[in-house]
């Protein structure tokens, strides 16, 4: 496959997924630039996730993963001081062979990543959207005390948009999220998203059942 030519744009704690939008704010003068050229071109940018230890660098060229997304600008507002607010859609994963440029900003030789397709059939791929929404509701609320946002999750979206929505907001490591994103097929990813699902609510279950025992414990303990 030949390789693209990809704006890189480094975060901290964000690991961005295929077919999910994410909201940034632009204030850096480089990615400034950055997306000021992006938009000139119509063209899309990466983003990655930030190795470990990149604090003693951020304004250098810290290291990077070498496995992050691309996005395309869905919408922008422009703001003072030649910021930006954007919304970023998730495209297509791809993996940095080289950079290309470091200054103002990185400019990164990459290859797309194909994705590999479910090998459920389509009457199964609906089942296991409704479940993992199901659990992922159950979660939320038992693991995260939040309510499900209906305006952010299209309960009639593709299995694959669907895993890759909860694993952008499970409460977990951003490594972990990397290493969900760096899987290399979507069953994958899926077993490894309700597994993570059962593990946080095995957990609030427990903690739930400790803290009920708890409540029964009589302040005087001469008191049965």
């Amino acid at each position: 496959m030949p390789e693209t030519l990809l704006p890189i744009f480094p975060l901290p704690n964000v690991v961005f997924f295929p077919k999910i939008v994410l909201p940034l704010h632009i204030f850096e003068p480089r990615y400034k630039q950055m997306v000021r050229e992006v938009l000139h071109n119509e063209s899309s940018l990466g983003v990655v996730l930030l190795q470990s230890g990149w604090q003693s660098d951020y304004f250098g060229t810290p290291s990077v993963h070498k496995v992050g997304c691309m996005g395309r600008i869905e919408n922008y507002e422009k703001l003072p001081e030649g910021r930006f607010n954007i919304l970023l859609n998730g495209v297509r994963r791809f993996e940095i062979v080289r950079f290309v440029q470091e200054k103002p900003y990185r400019l990164a030789a990459v290859k797309l990543i194909e994705e590999k397709p479910f090998i459920l059939e389509n009457h199964q791929q609906l089942r296991a959207r409704d479940d993992l929404m199901e659990r992922f509701q159950t979660y939320l609320q038992h693991v995260l005390g939040m309510e499900l946002n209906e305006d952010r999750f299209d309960r009639t979206a593709s299995l694959e948009t669907v895993v890759n929505q909860v694993a952008a907001v499970l409460d977990i490591p951003a490594e972990t999220k990397q290493e969900l994103l760096e899987v290399s097929s979507m069953d994958k990813r899926l077993s490894q998203v309700r597994n993570i699902l059962s593990q946080g609510l095995d957990h609030a279950d427990k903690l739930g059942q400790v803290v009920r025992k708890m409540r029964f414990v009589p302040e005087n303990p001469e008191l049965n």
